[in-house]
C-alpha cells in the first residue's frame, strides 16, 4: 500500500478537520500517502468590474491558507507530509475529479457535515452529508464518513490541536 494514496477532503468545518485526522491515521497505519483536497465553490456573482476575479482569488487565498494550515500540523504531529488538491467546482464535483485524476487513491475521507451542515440548525441529511451520500454513491473506491464524536484514538493528534487552537 505504500504508493495507495487516502484522500480527506478539507472545508475547514470541525467535522472536515477530524476527517484529516482519521486520514491521517489510516495513512500511517498502512503506509500510504495522505492527500488533503477543497473544493474552491467559487462566487457566482459580480462579473461586473472584475469583481468576480477578486472574489475567486480572495476564496483560492483563504483554501490555500486553510489548507496550508492542517498540513503543517500533520506534518508537525504525524510526521507525514500531505499531498494538497485544489480544485474549483464544489466538493461533489471537485473530489471525483482528483480520483479520477489519479489512480492510486484508494480511499476518501469526507466529514458527515461540512461548513454548510455546521451553519444549519438541522442538516438536511441527520445521518450524513449531502456531500458524503454523493461521493459514496459515485467514487469507485470507498468513501469514510466520519462522525463529529469519532474517538480520540482514531485521529491523529494534529486535529485535535486544531480544534484547541494550539
Amino acid at each position: 500500500m505504500e504508493n495507495a494514496l487516502i484522500l480527506a477532503g478539507v472545508d475547514g468545518s470541525q467535522n472536515s478537520l477530524l476527517a484529516a485526522g482519521v486520514a491521517a491515521r489510516m495513512a500511517a497505519l498502512i503506509g500510504a500517502r495522505l492527500g488533503l483536497v477543497h473544493g474552491l465553490d467559487e462566487p457566482v456573482l459580480g462579473y461586473w468590474g472584475g469583481l468576480h476575479e477578486r472574489m475567486a482569488e480572495g476564496v483560492r487565498a483563504e483554501a490555500e491558507r486553510t489548507l496550508a494550515d492542517v498540513a503543517r500540523r500533520v506534518q508537525d504531529v504525524c510526521g507525514m507530509t500531505p499531498e494538497i488538491f485544489i480544485e474549483t467546482g464544489l466538493p461533489e464535483d471537485a473530489i471525483p475529479r482528483v480520483v479520477t485524476r489519479e489512480p492510486s487513491v484508494a480511499m476518501v475521507i469526507v466529514g458527515r457535515h461540512g461548513l454548510e451542515g455546521e451553519r444549519r440548525a438541522r442538516p438536511l441529511h441527520p445521518r450524513t452529508g449531502h456531500v458524503a451520500t454523493y461521493l459514496a454513491s459515485h467514487l469507485s473506491v470507498p468513501v469514510t464518513c466520519v462522525p463529529p464524536d469519532v474517538a480520540a484514538s482514531q485521529i491523529c493528534e494534529a486535529t485535535e490541536q486544531l480544534r484547541s487552537g494550539v
